[in-house]
């Protein structure tokens, strides 16, 4: 008898713990989910927020920028306040036609790849591959040395980076 009840308490013991560790990883799941939610949803903001740049142009530079200088421990929004001045500066007539152009060099290429949009391209390598590609024109050569130097630029980018 002593057997069985001890069987029968190993088997709560352990129901119990995946029952904890189960509770646990759908905590971590729906913490996960509710994080990049929101960070989803202050990028989406910045982006109506834009005033000479339509959102879908500014999701394209920043997905640009994350993907020329890609760090995983920085936000969007040190991506966002170096295209910010791009939207500024759009408010001219040929500025804007010049991020056009460049943008719609974008979107062809990725079109040409067999996707809609540049975002939407799916596979990192091909759209890291692409990245380098286009930043050899020259509109996005010079985008992505000014986005190197605002970047970097940052205090709190070089501490997140052990840059100095």
């Amino acid at each position: 008898m002593s057997t069985l009840f001890s069987t029968r308490r190993l088997r709560q013991s352990l129901h119990q713990r995946a029952s904890m560790l189960a509770a646990a990883l759908a905590g971590f799941v729906i913490l996960t989910l509710a994080v990049s939610t929101g960070a989803a949803d202050a990028t989406n903001t910045w982006a109506a927020g834009l005033k000479n740049l339509t959102p879908e142009q500014g999701q394209t530079l920043l997905k640009v920028a994350r993907d020329l200088f890609p760090h995983e421990e920085l936000a969007d929004s040190n991506y966002t306040v170096c295209i910010d001045p791009y939207d500024a500066a759009a408010s001219d007539p040929q500025t804007k036609e010049a991020i056009e152009d460049a943008l719609k060099t974008v979107k062809d290429a990725s079109r040409r790849m067999g996707y809609t949009s540049y975002v939407d391209i799916s596979d990192e390598y091909e759209r890291l591959r692409l990245a380098k590609m286009l930043a050899e024109g020259r509109w996005m050569r010079q985008f992505k040395s000014s986005l190197q130097a605002c970047l970097y630029g940052q205090p709190d980018v070089k501490a997140k980076l052990n840059r100095n």
